[in-house]
C-alpha cells in the first residue's frame, strides 16, 4: 500500500521526477522503498507462518482423531478375536471329549467280544477239564476194580 502511495506521489510530481538522477532514484529506493517492502514482507511472512501453523494443527487434530478411531477398532477386533478364540477352545475341548468317547466305544466294541470269547473258552476248558477228570476217575475206578 505504501509502495502505491509513493509511486502515486512520484507520478503526480512528475516535474520533480524529471530532475532526479539515477543515483537519486537508487538512493530513494534504498532508503525509502526497501524498508517498506521488507516490512510488508515480514508481515506477510508472519501471516503465512500463522496460516501454515493453523493448517498443521488442523491436520494433526485430524490425524489424532484417526489414530483414536484406529485404536478403538483394534481394541474391538482384539475383543472379537479373544471371543472367537474362547469359542474355538471350547469347541476343541468338546471335540477332544467326543474323540475320547469314540475311542472308548471302539475299544469296547473290539475288546468286549474278545473278552466274552476268552471267558467262554476258559469256561469250556474248565468244563472239559472236569469231564476229563471224571473220566479218569471212572477209568481208574474200573481198572482198580478189575485187578482186584
Amino acid at each position: 500500500m505504501r509502495i502505491l502511495t509513493i509511486l502515486a506521489v512520484l507520478l503526480l510530481v512528475s516535474p520533480v521526477y524529471a530532475q532526479l538522477t539515477k543515483e537519486d532514484i537508487r538512493t530513494l529506493l534504498k532508503e525509502e522503498v526497501r524498508p517498506i517492502i521488507k516490512e510488508e514482507n515480514a508481515v506477510l511472512e508472519k501471516r503465512v507462518k500463522e496460516y501454515i501453523d493453523l493448517k498443521i494443527e488442523t491436520v494433526n487434530a485430524r490425524i489424532d482423531a484417526v489414530n483414536t478411531r484406529i485404536d478403538a477398532l483394534e481394541k474391538s477386533i482384539d475383543g472379537r478375536f479373544d471371543a472367537v478364540n474362547m469359542r474355538l477352545d471350547d469347541v476343541d475341548s468338546r471335540f477332544g471329549r467326543i474323540w475320547l468317547a469314540i475311542i472308548a466305544l471302539i475299544t469296547a466294541a473290539v475288546a468286549l467280544p474278545q473278552l466274552i470269547i476268552i471267558y467262554t473258552e476258559r469256561k469250556r476248558g474248565r468244563e472239559i477239564q472236569m469231564l476229563l477228570e471224571q473220566l479218569r476217575d471212572k477209568t481208574e475206578g474200573t481198572e482198580t476194580g478189575v485187578n482186584q
